[in-house]
């Protein structure tokens, strides 16, 4: 029940809660102060961030890391920048960044936190828009806008940034830099947006000037929507995530010349979805909510802000999982082989010895023998051709050897010799110059055609009983869908995504113990937009040694190591780097695996032994603390498509008691030693180590580990090292050290 008491005048005590690991404790409130004008305070952990309603624009009065309201001191005027609005929305072109008026606000305890809702109703134009911010006691605060059309016109919606303003005012920036040659600035984000390089991170300098990172409208779409800001002078990182899988962009605009009046510098954001306009056209009586930016600053290193952001999402965004756990260790067969019947029994028995838990067909399970799998899509009945006795015996034997059983759809397409596209060539989605060329991408703008897509999966999941449902999406919609709509041409991106999130959530609902794994032509649409509404997401088709490394080290930056899916055989995984290089770094994410034995072949003994003792490792040492862990990220940044040099990982339990390391020689190597220094255990116990390589063990001090380091040395390209951490105290869990003939 929502309390209707003033916010300032509220107990606070119901929204403090203990971690789960009894550390820090999770906290959040509101004060509100309405006079003279309206000054919002949101407070969650040491974070404040404080708005206001001033002469009819609500802007944006700054952001504090030391858990301080500046109630005295410190807020940013709002005249003292052109883009002072803490949203910006633009409607039957005009921007509406004054003449607001307030229309109330109400907060109401939610079980992670904090949610509060500001009315604020517009002079020029019938609009109202109400402010949605939800706290949960991280460093991170979610926004997102409902806007509604109060008039009796449809009104036309441009531009929707959920979240803008002033970030920050930097004083005497350039006397906090001195001589470094520093830029007051730095930009982290996934620069390559296409196809196989996704995980690309890299700093860069932000210029005193316009800067705009964009994705699937104005690039590519294998980009992440996400980014870390940091302040290089006074040390703060800001960090984002927009939950939103159409086109998207985050704008920043640096102000920091030199001049007479000192050198203050300020630099104002805006993140949201971005498209030809309108993005939206909205009826009379018509609200829509824009996609929620997940915005948070901390002090300290990048590791902190990557792990600021793990925790929210695991705590307030992420759906909990199915069958009470996630980090299922996966198996398949998909079309690099003739799929037969032989072939799917073979690979079933495989995935089983090697200690597979789910196994699943990919494409081509609905198409013809020798068909191209990608042209029947949409025809969803198990081709009998192929399959002469159906689906039914897989799954009997997948469950006979103690896996669960999975299948994979395209589910937004159409396949041009499809059944359902002769017969509804109305359904295909049309491009803006009217041609229906998207790839088959299905119209979902229209509610007929998303119920029968929404009925399809339904039905396939039911029909063949399935524990585990994969989607993959092998199209993109470039700029959006054409959509005709009260004499304008409408973006379709905006309707699309809030249709197929609504499918997702109903499905999810509807069978709660299926495993739901988001794949779209490898990471295409891993935001957290769709993320959120699936187990966990495949990141990337490029599984080849060195990049392999560069991928699942950014990846990891966006999401918690839990929700990333990584593969060991197959899309040529196999072409470069030792087996161990490969098997390794699935250790940090969620592993897949598939084609270790060709059909008729015995199994090479080692590579069985070797593939046996990786899965037990990751189940019984790894995964235990992986949903709650930290990952550390020692080398952020490397260099190139194909990365030379060193790569560090390191996966730590939330209590301190056990983690990995794994230390990866890229291509071209010229430094054979690296110095490690741990970051994520306990300088006041002692660790039994684990050096993999070679099997030894020996016990070192938390604070050796941690401040004095120990010396790896690797000399050949493409190799690994693998370390192991448990206190000593600790039971065993299991073999640690690998067989003698491995």
């Amino acid at each position: 029940m929502t309390d209707q008491r003033p916010i300032h005048e509220r107990e606070h005590s119901d929204r403090v809660q203990p971690t789960a690991a009894g550390g820090s404790a999770h906290w959040s409130d509101v004060v509100l102060v309405e006079s003279p004008e309206p000054i919002v305070s949101y407070r969650t952990g040491w974070v404040v961030y404080e708005e206001s309603l001033s002469q009819g624009v609500f802007a944006g009065r700054g952001w504090n890391g030391a858990g301080l309201v500046n109630d005295y001191d410190g807020r940013l005027a709002p005249t003292e920048h052109p883009t002072p609005t803490a949203f910006w929305l633009e409607i039957d072109g005009q921007l509406l960044a004054t003449d607001w008026q307030w229309g109330g606000c109400e907060t109401q305890a939610e079980p992670t936190g904090t949610h509060t809702v500001i009315t604020l109703r517009q002079k020029q134009r019938p609009i109202t828009v109400k402010v949605h911010t939800k706290l949960d006691g991280t460093a991170i605060l979610t926004r997102w806008l409902e806007v509604t059309n109060t008039g009796e016109r449809p009104a036309a919606l441009a531009a929707a940034y959920s979240w803008s303003g002033v970030l920050q005012k930097t004083k005497r920036w350039a006397a906090h830099l001195g001589a470094t040659g520093r830029p007051l600035y730095s930009l982290g984000y996934f620069g390559n947006p296409h196809w196989g390089m996704e995980g690309d991170f890299h700093w860069h300098d932000l210029p005193a000037a316009r800067t705009a990172i964009d994705g699937r409208y104005r690039r590519d779409r294998h980009r992440q929507p996400f980014f870390v800001l940091r302040n290089n002078a006074t040390g703060e990182h800001f960090i984002g995530h927009l939950a939103w899988t159409g086109g998207y962009s985050f704008e920043f605009d640096l102000d920091a010349e030199l001049g007479p009046g000192g050198d203050d510098a300020r630099l104002a954001f805006r993140g949201g979805p971005d498209a030809p306009a309108p993005q939206r056209l909205l009826a009379p009586g018509e609200t829509v909510a824009t996609p929620e930016l997940h915005l948070g600053l901390t002090f300290g290193d990048f590791d902190t802000a990557i792990q600021a952001m793990h925790e929210h999402l695991r705590r307030s965004v992420f759906m909990p999982q199915p069958r009470g756990r996630g980090g299922w260790i996966e198996s398949g067969i998909g079309p690099e082989v003739e799929i037969t019947a032989e072939q799917v029994t073979h690979a079933i028995d495989a995935a089983a010895a090697v200690g597979a838990e789910v196994f699943f067909v990919d494409a081509s399970w609905y198409a013809r023998p020798k068909g191209n799998w990608w042209s029947t899509v949409g025809d969803w009945e198990v081709n009998r051709e192929r399959f002469p006795q159906g689906l039914a015996p897989f799954r009997e034997q997948a469950h006979a050897r103690g896996m669960l059983w999975g299948l994979w759809m395209d589910a937004e397409r159409l396949g041009s010799e499809s059944r359902t596209a002769k017969e509804h060539p109305d359904w295909l989605a049309p491009a803006y110059d009217g041609e229906r060329r998207l790839g088959g991408l299905l119209d979902l703008t229209r509610p007929e055609v998303a119920q029968w897509m929404e009925e399809a999966i339904a039905r396939v999941i039911a029909e063949n009983e399935l524990d585990f449902f994969r989607l993959d999406h092998n199209t993109h919609p470039g700029p959006g869908i054409r959509t005709e709509r009260d004499g304008y041409v409408e973006n379709g991106y905006w309707r699309y995504y809030e249709t197929l999130y609504g499918i997702y959530d109903r499905l999810r609902a509807r069978f709660p113990d299926v495993i739901f794994e988001n794949c779209a032509g490898g990471g295409g649409r891993s935001d957290i937009g769709m993320v959120r509404r699936f187990s966990h997401t495949w990141v990337t088709d490029w599984q080849i040694a060195p990049r392999s490394f560069s991928i699942t080290n950014g990846m990891t930056m966006a999401l918690p190591p839990e929700y990333v899916d990584r593969l060991l055989g197959g899309q040529s995984g196999h072409t470069t780097a030792e087996f161990d290089f490969q098997a390794r770094l699935l250790l940090f994410v969620r592993p897949t695996f598939g084609f270790l034995k060709p059909l008729g072949a015995a199994w090479n003994p080692l590579l069985l032994a070797r593939a046996q003792r990786w899965a037990r490792l990751y189940g019984s040492f790894v995964r235990p603390f992986m949903s709650t862990g930290r990952i550390y990220h020692h080398t952020p940044e490397v260099v190139g498509p194909d990365p030379t040099g060193w790569g560090v990982l390191e996966l730590a339990a939330a209590d301190r008691r056990r983690g990995i390391c794994g230390l990866f020689q890229l291509a071209a190597p010229t430094q054979p030693e690296y110095l490690l220094r741990l970051r994520g255990l306990d300088v006041s116990k002692r660790y039994r180590v684990t050096w993999d390589n070679a099997g030894h063990v020996c016990t070192v001090d938390g604070f050796t580990l941690m401040k004095q380091g120990l010396t790896v040395r690797l000399e050949g390209a493409l190799t690994s090292e693998l370390l192991l951490f448990e206190v000593a105290d600790a039971p065993d869990v299991g073999p640690v050290r690998p067989p003698a003939d491995a």
